[in-house]
């Protein structure tokens, strides 16, 4: 299991599950990528954030685990610990 570390700001870790190729991968921040296939990800809550227009502001879409709720999440796929 690869294990991404970006900043740890808080105990919340957020387990992902590729829905590619099955590789799990842990962060303090959303992927962007799977660590396996190197599938992109969306960000959660894409379709209720504002769609951005270029890839700096695509980038800032991404939150970390602090400001992501458990009901924002898919269930079986992702998960905070």
């Amino acid at each position: 299991m690869k294990v991404t570390e970006v900043s740890k700001k808080s105990g919340k870790v957020l387990i992902k599950k590729c829905h590619v190729c099955g590789h799990v991968a842990e962060s303090f921040s959303e992927l962007k990528k799977c660590g396996g296939c190197k599938k992109s990800f969306l960000p959660t809550n894409y379709f209720g954030k504002v769609h951005a227009k270029n890839t700096q502001e695509f980038s800032e879409l991404f939150s970390t685990s602090d400001e992501i709720h458990e009901d924002d999440l898919i269930r079986g796929i992702s998960v905070l610990w």
